[in-house]
């Protein structure tokens, strides 16, 4: 699963109706290249793969006196069920690399607040259950006797525990801050960031 695959259908969604160069420029505006790995061949792939899986629908748009003819893409019902799986997978499931997570958080605001907040408390549960893992490894390792490990490893061992407390630390101060009412959501508002007409822009 790519965080493309989830910007481009929520993209779709958000717009009702958009060809693949709108698609294009707006994500390239979100520097969507630098946090999501998005690049504007795979921008195109995932359009035309969207729409064989029957998620998109394609619409031929005949040329005009000014304007070249295109296909134009629409969501269907099963690309909204997707979406919402996307958005599912990208809030709840910790990764090595952070785009789909870095995709979850701009879309975020598409669904409910209490949605939100039970997506993230079930990734920080994940992380908690990670966290322990982690200091249980670094409390078995040994790096003296027969079964010593090599010195630098520590190393090792430090960042993985820093990274795993970071992870976790950073999740459970922002579900702090979306409890507490920061930012709006679908529920908050019908035309937030990200939802159907509402508006998509990126300062």
């Amino acid at each position: 699963m790519s965080a493309t695959r989830l910007l481009v259908l929520a993209f779709v969604r958000a717009h009702k109706r958009a060809h693949g160069y709108r698609v294009g420029q707006e994500l390239m505006a979100w520097n969507a290249d630098k946090w999501a790995n998005t690049k504007t061949g795979s921008i195109y792939h995932a359009l035309r793969q969207l729409a064989k899986e029957g998620l998109l629908e394609e619409i031929d748009v005949p040329a005009s006196e000014t304007t070249p003819g295109r296909t134009d893409y629409s969501i269907t019902g099963e690309g909204d069920a997707e979406f919402y799986r996307m958005m599912e997978q990208a809030l709840t499931v910790p990764q090595p690399r952070p785009d789909m997570l870095c995709a979850g958080l701009v879309l975020m605001s598409a669904l409910p607040r209490q949605s939100v907040l039970a997506l993230l408390r079930t990734r920080l549960a994940t992380l908690a259950a990670q966290k322990s893992e982690v200091d249980q490894a670094t409390s078995n390792a040994s790096f003296s006797g027969a079964d010593a490990l090599p010195p630098h490893v520590e190393a090792l061992l430090s960042f993985w525990t820093h990274n795993t407390e970071c992870n976790h630390d950073w999740i459970a101060g922002l579900i702090v801050k979306i409890e507490a009412g920061a930012y709006v959501f679908a529920d908050d508002d019908p035309m937030a960031f990200g939802t159907p007409g509402g508006t998509l822009v990126i300062p």
